[in-house]
């Protein structure tokens, strides 16, 4: 698909000819050639926000140019293209988003808005794609396929099928199907998530995959369903693996998770490597802020050993080919100018980025309009039926047995569940005997009275309690605590502001972040959201004693994982997909 739809072929010749002038001419530059892996002197023109001619110096005449503009012997290098993410993990709106990551060089995304979807449905995700137009950053969407993530495991706000789907599929800026997870059911033939993929295989749209530790048959089978990509390699076997077979890989270093090095071991020795770009997922405002966007995961790449050429190319016109963006990702005639000057290949900061050739970025500094406040969607927190502290304490059967407990992070990556004997006190089980333990608590916050409470161990909190909206993929209020009256402080704090995370310890609120758009974003800029969003994930850190973090706490009742999930509806054996009894 070609972006530059405004492009006049018959001006663009004229210009390439000099009988007409350019808009700009960038000069005295160091190219890097996507397409021969090049690095030479050389001056880029541009009319109408597209790249007329790309002149090695000396080699033939200037052509006229309204404006010059000095490289000042940098390197000139494509914008980057965040092949997959989710712009609500960022707690910004799209549009200060935009204004976050341009200065970084990050000049198109894809996002996967899944996370508003299963708060507010198609409304969520027409929200997220008209905001996106405030900035010059290209953002397109998928339409998510997995709202919620494991149907029948949890209660979402709003429920996709393939109307839904199909829906979403007409709009302009949405590109396909997005991360496809549900892959139990879709590698046996689930009706649902056939009918949804059906929706954009007839259109011939891109598919998204998600296929953790998928390998040899269940990996063909998928692929043979439709998915055509993966951003969850977790080693160099499994990325080999899965670049053989043909799938696109998205490596990935995101705020959850790091398997960048062992990733990019399993594909080191390839001799090509077009199918594979880099993603940043799920990223905090804080890390932005601090050191980068795409560029961050371009820095750490080469830092793991991918040649910094490859690493530009991965983040640039390797994920331009994914998608098929037949004009984006290089430096060539034709193509949108797009480009951003580097000191050095090494993915450190842009001291200049122009979109469209236009300058929209220096030296780390957003060069457009500022945000002009305005909120939608903060009313999100249905919590009627929460009445007080004895709404978070766990009722003990009339019968003495066993209670279900979650062991967290328990020998491995995910949550494990076992049942041990607990002491019961007027009724209620005990913990306060033992620090290793906690409540944990998922209410639904989308108008029905349903929540879960289960004692959790090793999370590492003593005292106090943390509260939080933020939690993948339904976004249920979910709370972590040692006292009842902590938690229920926490849960009024979020209701008044509309979502967000609040920490709580001895009745009085420690930390808190207002996140009143869906309970997941604010409508604060990134340079006030990120020491914010600091100060409370401090919070969290100091109140669990290093041991947990804000994070981990984020992906607590994601059903589609592995391992024990505490989702509204009860405990979830992810492997199975069955409910576990809180007693026995």
């Amino acid at each position: 698909m070609k972006i530059a739809v405004w492009m006049d072929r018959g001006k663009m010749v004229r210009a390439a000819m000099g009988e007409i002038p350019c808009d700009l001419t960038v000069c005295n530059i160091q190219l890097v050639n996507m397409f021969s892996g090049e690095v030479y002197p050389a001056q880029v023109d541009i009319l109408d926000g597209i790249i007329v001619r790309v002149r090695t110096d000396n080699e033939c005449p200037a052509l006229p140019s309204e404006r010059i503009f000095n490289g000042g012997g940098r390197y000139l290098i494509p914008g980057f293209i965040d092949s997959h993410l989710h712009v609500e993990s960022t707690m910004m709106v799209p549009e200060n988003f935009g204004r976050a990551v341009l200065p970084w060089g990050t000049t198109t995304i894809v996002m996967d808005p899944h996370e508003i979807a299963n708060v507010l449905g198609i409304e969520g995700v027409s929200f997220m794609l008209d905001n996106a137009k405030k900035t010059p950053l290209r953002q397109f969407a998928l339409a998510p396929s997995c709202v919620p993530s494991v149907p029948g495991a949890e209660n979402s706000g709003a429920v996709f099928g393939e109307e839904e789907i199909a829906r979403l599929l007409e709009l302009p800026e949405v590109l396909g199907i997005a991360e496809i997870m549900n892959y139990v059911d879709v590698c046996r033939g689930d009706e649902r998530m056939s009918r949804i993929i059906s929706q954009g295989l007839k259109r011939n749209l891109y598919l998204q995959g998600h296929a953790p530790r998928l390998e040899g048959d269940t990996l063909a089978a998928y692929l043979l369903a439709g998915p055509e990509s993966d951003h969850e390699c977790r080693s160099a076997r499994e990325c080999r693996e899965k670049v053989r077979q043909g799938m696109h890989v998205n490596l990935k270093t995101s705020s959850l998770s790091n398997h960048l090095p062992d990733a990019l071991e399993g594909i080191r020795d390839h001799r090509w490597h077009d199918s594979v770009s880099l993603c940043t997922d799920d990223v905090h405002a804080g890390v932005i802020y601090r050191e980068g966007h795409l560029n961050r995961v371009v820095q750490k790449a080469i830092g793991y050993g991918a040649h910094p050429l490859d690493a530009i190319r991965y983040a640039s016109y390797n994920a331009a080919r994914e998608y098929g963006f037949d004009d984006l990702g290089a430096i060539a005639p034709g193509y949108v100018a797009d480009m951003q000057l580097v000191d050095a290949l090494d993915g450190r900061r842009p001291s200049h980025v122009f979109c469209r050739g236009k300058l929209v970025a220096e030296e780390g500094r957003y060069l457009g309009s500022p945000y002009d406040g305005g909120l939608k969607f903060t009313n999100t927190m249905k919590l009627p039926y929460l009445s007080g502290p004895g709404d978070f304490r766990l009722k003990a059967p009339a019968s003495q047995g066993e209670t279900l407990v979650i062991y967290s992070k328990y020998d491995g990556p995910f949550n494990k569940a076992f049942y041990e004997a607990l002491p019961v006190e007027d009724g209620y089980i005990c913990i306060r005997q033992d620090p290793n333990l906690a409540m944990a608590c998922v209410c639904n916050r989308h108008g029905l009275n349903q929540r879960t409470v289960v004692p959790i161990r090793n999370f590492g909190i003593t005292e106090g309690a943390i509260a939080t909206t933020v939690s993948h993929d339904c976004h249920n209020l979910t709370m972590i605590y040692r006292d009842p009256e902590d938690a229920w402080i926490a849960a009024e704090t979020l209701k008044k502001s509309g979502g967000g995370i609040a920490v709580v310890l001895n009745g009085k609120v420690l930390a808190s972040l207002a996140l009143p758009v869906a309970g997941l974003m604010s409508q604060l800029c990134i340079d006030s959201l990120a020491p914010q969003v600091e100060q409370v994930e401090k919070a969290v850190y100091d109140l669990c004693a290093g041991k947990s973090s804000l994070l981990k706490m984020s992906t607590f009742a994601l059903a589609a994982l592995p391992g024990a999930i505490m989702t509204d509806k009860g405990v979830l054996d992810g492997q199975s997909q069955t409910f576990m009894p809180v007693f026995r």
